[in-house]
């Protein structure tokens, strides 16, 4: 079993491969540390993007705001249409698919304009939880 240290250090060992990240950025605990550890190792390589909706607090994409400014990140705030995706209104069992499909194709043509290649390793890598387990 692998230690807290050496999920890190594989976790660095990943993101330098990459090159360049895109982080879905929502200003939680997994998002803010996985932003923090790739900004770390790569720099102005790294993105923050953060999706703003009806479902979004606005409390929280504040706190995404000053992180980002305080440690020097580029953060680009995107607008979710989440109500609007087909099926969405019915609340199906799916709809974190619906919502995170949506989001992470925007992340993709956001990474995309900004000239950053989406790496065939991690075409949209994100996080949504951090398991650690002794």
């Amino acid at each position: 079993m692998e230690t807290i240290q050496e999920k890190y250090t594989h976790l660095q060992s990943f993101l330098r491969s990459l090159g360049s990240v895109a982080v879905a950025f929502s200003s939680g605990v997994d998002s803010t540390f996985l932003l923090k550890t790739a900004h770390d190792l790569l720099g102005d390589k790294v993105i923050a993007v953060t999706a703003r909706s009806c479902s979004f607090p606005e409390r929280e994409l504040n706190e995404a705001k000053a992180f980002c400014e305080k440690e020097g990140i580029v953060h680009i705030i995107c607008d979710s249409e989440e109500l609007s995706i087909e099926g969405f209104d019915h609340n199906p069992k799916n709809r974190c698919y619906l919502c995170k499909k949506e989001l992470f194709t925007k992340i993709g043509g956001i990474a995309r304009q900004r000239g950053s290649p989406i790496s065939p390793k991690a075409p949209i890598w994100t996080t949504t939880a951090i398991t650690v387990r002794d």
